[in-house]
């Protein structure tokens, strides 16, 4: 369930961290089963489908206000680093985890 964010900016700052890094890690794994619908297996644009099918969810979830192209280099960014590190747990949580830090990352800056 997408959180509401459209009764004020106090209402987004309420939602934590962890309820934002929650409702994306489900949202990553939506997008992860309509791609395999769709493509039954591997897919080298994969990031850039993931990024277009998730988009206008994950602005809800989000600061930055990123960019289509800024979603699709973190979801890159964020694979290389799960291949890379090989964390124990299920790879929608560790990106969603990694995206929202570098979420709050680009809203710093």
């Amino acid at each position: 369930m997408p959180v509401d964010t459209s009764a004020s900016s106090s209402s987004f700052e309420a939602v934590t961290d962890r309820d934002r890094q929650n409702e994306l890690r489900h949202l990553m794994g939506a997008a992860g089963r309509a791609h395999h619908a769709v493509y039954g297996g591997p897919n080298p644009g994969w990031s850039r489908w993931y990024a277009e099918w998730m988009y206008g969810q994950l602005l809800e979830l989000t600061e930055s206000d990123p960019a289509v192209d800024t979603v699709q280099a973190w979801l890159e960014e964020a694979d290389r680093r799960y291949r890379e590190e090989e964390p124990a747990g299920s790879w929608p949580g560790h990106y969603a985890t990694w995206i929202i830090e570098w979420d709050a990352d680009a809203t710093e800056h």
